[in-house]
């Protein structure tokens, strides 16, 4: 080779090369050794092998000795020195780590030359750092990390693979893995040969040095290598334990719908993070739906009632801000069309960021707790109005009682009276007739009280129903004046085991709806009737009446409970419904036919009791005769009255209180008759009652009016005295005279 080639060879070396004499002066240096020691040409000239400012230094940039220089050592050994680690600090202050040779070249046994390469491999070092700190972090790293073949034999894996599995290393190197993994799962892993480019996730078991299978979640990416071509890396989690967890979940969130269940409540859950919602049975059979109504996308609004949607999206928009909320109450309507009084309430799960993860929203339905409740209250309220009732009845029957015996005495006085000079007799009569005409309707409204008037609803007796619905018809006198004229035609019908107040209420409602049916100030174009009638071993009473009608779509729901055709405020939905129970309780059926436009019939049958009313005789009644008589009331304008009325014919003793009667009947005085105020302060008709023989019972007949205590309810049911019901007439006093009499 020429020196021109030599010189083209040498400057294109990717070593930088120096050469030295034998006193260590540079004689030549190529471009890159420029570039490797950082110099110019001209400072590399200036330079010798022991010069300071070389600054070589060891590998560990420790301090290089100049016998350890390479060039120095070559050149007084005469032996060469090759692939030194040294470093070397460049004018700009960094290091350059290289391998440094030193070759001399002898001449007659001396050396003449020393020539030097000098090899920069800190880039190469830098990549060998990277690969250290990598199998550091593959060895470290609480992953496992598997590198394998396209054909799943394993090449390497890290130290988290034999702590997971139990086996140690060798035993899973090559294709040991894949003995580990569960037959079933072996499939998935001869799919990924088919899988499209790109990472892919599964999961599959592998059993465990103890035998048992851990669950590994896989990620796994394919890359092409250069020495053992198409690889799989694989990074994986053992989730056994996660999966226990959800098995766990799923176990106790099936347990927590089978108890929601058996609680019958009605349970939505919404995923927020998976973007799915799932409701259970129970909101399917509440709503009335089929199992594709309440899907992935189930919404509870469109069932709430139009009226009460504002006030569930209001409590929507809370549920979200901290705290819990109060379950709301609120009416739905199902799919058929029926209405369900349920109670909600919502709860949230966030996660660590606060984020949410999880809605649970309860439904349960409370119709029957509402309505029970509803029930409860109208009873109370019906309590109290019999209560209230009673005292009205007692507090105007008392005076009632006399005004009528003393409007009575006037009367037979004037009769009987000759005529004086300036006194109009006749007027006189016509006065006190029509003061008995008012103070008889007095009486006849007082007594369409009674009915209404009962404590115990509990209570059955013999009913007469045709005057149980006068009562009621007296009672919505005032509902049904102004709305339309009122044809009643009440016959005599057998008597009905029942109770008169429910029986009453029954009655009342049917008319009060039959008032509310029409246009209130057009009573001359509507019609009422209400008839009774027996028909074989029923007793049969309808109310008609004229108005709007009931449309055939809503008819047979008229006896659901919350169901009302009115506006909101104007009922509860619970007459008819009440009302149907009433009737079924004593085995009866109540109905009802409309047509829109033309009226409504709401029919009632109930059965006859069997034998009729009891108590009941057809003895002929003998001539009256004079009668000793205890007359025993609290009131002594009562006892006065009863003493104009009767003393002209009978013998009569007064006694202002029950102490005063117990005095004289103990005294061992005896009377044709006691008649005795049930209702009287510290000793009562009945405390009397107890105090008596069974022979002076038997002359006993109580004057009452009106009975609003529980214990005068039961003395009168358990016993069943003669009662004497205030405000009696003449007549009434006359014929009792006569039946005791008869006796």
């Amino acid at each position: 080779m020429n020196p021109a080639d030599l010189e083209r060879v040498f400057s294109t070396l990717s070593e930088g090369v120096v050469v030295l004499d034998a006193s260590g002066e540079v004689l030549e240096f190529n471009q890159a050794a420029l570039d490797v020691l950082g110099l110019t040409a001209g400072q590399l000239k200036d330079r010798k092998e022991r010069d300071a400012r070389w600054a070589l230094l060891r590998a560990d940039l420790s301090a290089l000795p100049p016998e350890e220089v390479p060039s120095v050592e070559a050149r007084t050994t005469g032996h060469p020195v090759f692939r030194r680690r040294l470093a070397v600090r460049l004018p700009s202050g960094a290091y350059r780590e290289l391998v440094v040779s030193a070759v001399p070249q002898l001449n007659d046994g001396q050396v003449s030359r020393v020539v030097v390469a000098f090899l920069d491999i800190t880039r190469e070092l830098a990549v060998v750092s990277e690969l250290r700190v990598f199998e550091r972090f593959f060895g470290l790293s609480a992953d496992l990390l598997v590198v394998a073949t396209s054909d799943f034999k394993v090449l390497q894996a890290n130290d988290a693979v034999s702590a997971v599995l139990g086996w140690p290393r060798e035993s899973y190197l090559g294709d040991g893995l894949l003995e580990l993994v569960h037959p079933e799962d072996r499939a998935g892993l001869t799919a990924l040969e088919q899988a499209p480019p790109g990472p892919l996730e599964l999961t599959n078991r592998l059993r465990a040095h103890d035998g048992s299978w851990r669950h590994i979640a896989w990620k796994v990416a394919r890359a092409e290598t250069t020495q053992h071509g198409a690889a799989l890396f694989a990074r994986g989690h053992d989730v056994t334990e996660r999966l226990a967890e959800l098995e766990e979940l799923r176990r106790a969130r099936e347990l927590l719908t089978e108890a929601f269940e058996l609680a019958e409540l009605a349970v939505i859950e919404r995923d927020h993070l998976g973007g799915t919602t799932r409701a259970t049975p129970r909101l399917r059979d509440l709503l009335q739906l089929t199992s594709e109504d309440a899907g992935e996308d189930f919404d509870l609004e469109p069932f709430v009632l139009a009226e009460e949607r504002d006030r569930y999206r209001h409590y929507r928009q809370k549920v979200a801000l901290p705290g819990s909320l109060p379950p709301l109450q609120l009416r739905l309507k199902t799919a058929r069309g029926e209405i369900r009084e349920v109670r909600t309430w919502a709860r949230l799960t966030r996660d660590e960021q606060g984020r949410v993860t999880r809605e649970l929203t309860v439904v349960q339905d409370v119709t029957q707790q509402s309505l029970l409740q509803a029930q409860l209250r109208l009873a109370e309220r019906l309590t109290s109005l019999g209560t209230m009732a009673a005292g009205v009845a007692h507090e105007i029957n008392n005076p009632l009682a006399f005004v009528l015996a003393n409007l009575n005495v006037v009367r037979s006085e004037l009769a009987t009276m000759p005529d004086q000079p300036g006194v109009d007799l006749v007027d006189l009569r016509d006065a006190v007739s029509e003061a008995l005409e008012g103070a008889e309707r007095v009486r006849q409204i007082v007594l369409s009280l009674k009915p209404f008037a009962r404590i115990d609803d509990r209570q059955r007796v013999h009913c007469d129903v045709a005057r149980v619905v006068q009562a009621s018809l007296n009672m919505a006198k005032n509902e049904l004046r102004h709305r339309a004229r009122v044809v009643s035609e009440l016959r005599p019908v057998g008597p009905v085991f029942g109770n008169e107040a429910r029986l009453g209420q029954v009655f009342l409602n049917l008319l009060v709806n039959a008032a509310h049916a029409m246009p209130d100030g057009h009573a001359a174009d509507n019609l009422v009737t209400v008839v009774s009638r027996e028909e074989g071993d029923q007793v049969i009473v309808t109310v008609s009446d004229t108005g709007s009608g009931i449309p055939p779509e809503v008819l047979p729901r008229v006896f659901d409970p919350f169901f009302s055709t009115k506006q909101i405020g104007e009922g509860t939905g619970l007459g008819l419904f009440i009302s149907q129970g009433i009737v079924k309780e004593v085995g009866g059926t109540i109905t009802a036919t409309s047509t829109v436009g033309v009226g409504t019939t709401f029919e009632v049958r109930l059965p006859i009791a069997v034998g009729g009313y009891p108590g009941t005789s057809t003895t002929p009644v003998p001539s009256r005769k004079r009668a000793r008589l205890l007359l025993v009331d609290d009131e002594a304008a009562i006892l006065r009255s009863l003493e104009r009325l009767l003393g002209k014919a009978h013998d009569l003793t007064l006694a202002h209180s029950g102490r005063e009667a117990l005095a004289l009947l103990g005294a061992g005085l005896t009377y044709d008759l006691v008649l005795c105020d049930l209702m009287m302060p510290e000793v009562s008709g009945i405390d009397v009652w107890e105090q008596l023989t069974p022979t002076q019972r038997q002359g006993v007949v109580f004057m009452t009016g009106g009975t609003f205590t529980e214990r005068a309810e039961r003395f009168l049911a358990e016993h069943r005295p003669t009662v004497l019901e205030k405000p009696f007439t003449a007549t009434t006093l006359e014929g009792l005279l006569d039946r005791s009499q008869s006796r």
